[in-house]
């Protein structure tokens, strides 16, 4: 593993935690990896699973199991908490500042983070400027960080019948994950007046959020919000970049802060740490980029041709009619 930073340190201490039970992604030595080129984060990975992984020093292993997790909710917040499976965890990220409140005392922020993701330079979004604008950055299920107050590791608990989205208390009493993470305590912190990043307006112009795979097809094309068309993404040296396709080539590069690979499945097809394609379903050699970049054109094209062609039976069909 290369352990070289690429990072500048910062005078606030941050971290990360990702409880996780069950298999890790295929590709979690990416994560790790990808993860400790930004040196200024701790991140504690938290499960009883099988782990044979190689931690770098900004990354920590804490045992704890699932139970113990739901105890500790229970115990912080005086209620029954319903958590039987792991997935329920989504709706309880905004809780881990009273959860891991051992780990959180040593540190100026603390938050959450998904073991499906690839890091880039953290610092686009985590910086001096941005830090002293707002208490919470992210706001997305994903990845987000709060300021280490005991008023935002316990707003979540805020209940308000005029709120549009779940409270805790209706969260915590059903088994289903009512992705209170990204809805209900993004709006309670809102309603509080909380500084905070906007997802939409903020979050995801500097993040790869890529869309979730079409399930009908083989390969599905990388799309992100804001634009028409399908992504290549090159990560190296602890940077994303990400190029976005047109059927004449190139249309536009950005660097981002993370790529987050939500339900996509992905087969590793090199062996480089620290210098990869992610393109559809697939972690490729750079040696491939235009490649891809080819075979992206090519499928651009051949979709404005059907759409053409069924454009043209369906007006076909209409005058017939």
């Amino acid at each position: 593993m290369n352990m070289n930073k690429y990072t500048k340190s910062m005078k606030y201490r941050i971290c990360l935690i990702l409880p996780y039970y069950g298999v890790f992604p295929n590709y979690f030595h990416l994560w790790i990896n990808s993860a400790s080129h930004n040196s200024f984060i701790d991140f504690y990975i938290i499960t009883d699973s099988d782990f044979s992984y190689q931690l770098p020093e900004n990354i920590h292993l804490k045992k704890i199991s699932l139970n113990e997790i739901k105890q500790r909710l229970q115990e912080k917040t005086k209620k029954k908490v319903s958590l039987s499976s792991p997935y329920k965890l989504c709706d309880y990220k905004p809780a881990y500042g009273l959860i891991f409140e051992d780990i959180v005392c040593n540190y100026d922020y603390w938050g959450w983070c998904d073991p499906d993701i690839i890091w880039g330079n953290l610092q686009l979004i985590i910086n001096e400027n941005s830090i002293e604008k707002y208490d919470v950055i992210g706001g997305g299920g994903a990845f987000t960080i709060c300021k280490n107050t005991d008023f935002l590791k316990k707003c979540f608990l805020y209940t308000n019948s005029s709120m549009p989205s779940f409270s805790f208390n209706e969260v915590r009493t059903t088994k289903k994950n009512l992705i209170f993470d990204e809805w209900g305590a993004t709006n309670i912190r809102k309603y509080l007046n909380i500084k905070e990043t906007s997802q939409y307006d903020w979050l995801y112009r500097k993040v790869l959020d890529v869309t979730p795979p079409d399930i009908k097809k083989r390969h599905s094309p990388m799309f992100i919000r804001f634009c028409n068309y399908p992504i290549i993404a090159k990560y190296e040296n602890g940077h994303i970049f990400a190029y976005s396709i047109s059927p004449s080539g190139i249309e536009n590069t950005q660097e981002y802060a993370y790529c987050h690979l939500q339900k996509r499945k992905i087969n590793i097809i090199t062996q480089q740490l620290d210098s990869f394609l992610l393109y559809n379903e697939m972690f490729l050699p750079l040696q491939m980029f235009q490649e891809c970049i080819y075979n992206t054109q090519n499928s651009i094209l051949k979709q404005y041709q059907h759409n053409i062609v069924m454009s043209k039976q369906i007006g076909n069909t209409h005058r017939g009619g």
